[in-house]
């Protein structure tokens, strides 16, 4: 009998620079079954030209730029016609050992529909950084459940849910899961130009398909440097949208505690760095908003640093203004 077809699926845009040695390293894997599917989110650098001598090995998508990975990511779960699906992203690098392992966590347990695994931490030039990316990241690690092979854990959707509130200890390019839970779960969010595998993993989750961690470092994690704007314009709103989403689900009274906490945390953090970027109108109304939802101190003080932040800078931008020559 053979092997169920795992779908890799590999958003890229303007990755050219690395994404030879990702595909080499999928394509190295020694897992029988296998389909590749690259979807090129309207890259503009020499990505097409990298990519030719692969086109007999990977399926290759071409769309508009989109500005995040949701519908790449879709495009692929649309289009694949394996059994399991994989992400991967197409700076990151697959250890050997990486499919085939984490294949025989599905295979051999019919009650597991996600299985993610332990990775490690590269810098832009390949040299590692955090040899067990997951070390610091204990408190899920209590609920697991051991399961044979030694190093495999399981826990419930429910316990897996709870931990995600406090932090997202799944890596994407560690993830396979069954095809069928995208059946019920549905796809990525689009609307979501950041964080929509880990708002994935909370409506699986929730949904109450069973996890499997397996704690072995199966791929290299490329840690590039991003800009101030895209953390602005890109992580923060998407993330507390998909919170807000979170909150609309029915939830126990401690999971809802731990959002709500977590949504006002993360408005003031994001009133902060706008603030520190100078741009005080957003600022304001981000304040605003999360005292509406809660009324804090350091939300009353981050207003206020917020509005004399302003004043100062207006009071300079006057005093430069009439230092100059008439």
């Amino acid at each position: 009998m053979g092997r169920p077809v795992i779908s890799i699926v590999i958003p890229t845009f303007n990755s050219a620079n690395y994404l030879v040695e990702s595909l080499d390293s999928v394509l190295g894997q020694k897992y029988p079954s296998m389909e590749i599917l690259v979807i090129d989110d309207g890259s503009t650098d020499n990505t097409l030209t990298v990519l030719e001598p692969y086109r007999d090995r990977v399926k290759y998508f071409k769309q508009p730029n989109w500005g995040g990975p949701s519908r790449p990511r879709n495009v692929g779960i649309q289009n694949a016609t394996g059994e399991f699906i994989a992400f991967f992203d197409s700076d990151d690098v697959m250890l050997p050992g990486k499919l085939s392992r984490s294949a025989a966590v599905l295979i051999e347990n019919p009650d597991i529909d996600f299985v993610f695994t332990n990775f490690q931490g590269v810098d832009e030039s390949g040299h590692v950084v955090r040899k067990d990316y997951l070390a610091d990241y204990r408190n899920f690690r209590a609920d697991l459940e051991t399961r044979e092979p030694e190093a495999l854990g399981t826990m419930s959707g429910s316990k897996t849910f709870t931990h995600l509130i406090s932090a997202n200890f799944i890596g994407t390019s560690s993830v396979l899961c069954r095809k069928s839970v995208f059946d019920k779960v549905g796809l990525m969010d689009e609307t979501l130009l950041n964080a929509d595998d880990v708002n994935m993993w909370g409506r699986i989750a929730h949904a109450g398909y069973r996890f499997a961690f397996l704690d072995a470092v199966l791929h290299s994690y490329r840690m590039r440097s991003g800009g101030v704007t895209g953390r602005l314009e890109r992580r923060y709103p998407s993330i507390l949208k998909s919170i807000a989403q979170k909150l609309s689900l029915d939830l126990s009274s401690t999971d809802r505690i731990l959002l709500e906490n977590k949504h006002h945390r993360l408005q003031l953090g994001y009133a902060r760095a706008l603030r520190e970027a100078g741009q005080y109108a957003k600022s304001r109304k981000v304040y605003n908003r999360a005292l509406r939802g809660k009324a804090t101190w350091p939300g009353f003080r981050g207003l206020i640093g917020c509005l004399l932040s302003q004043l100062m800078n207006r009071q300079n931008t006057s005093s430069n203004d009439s230092d100059k020559p008439e």
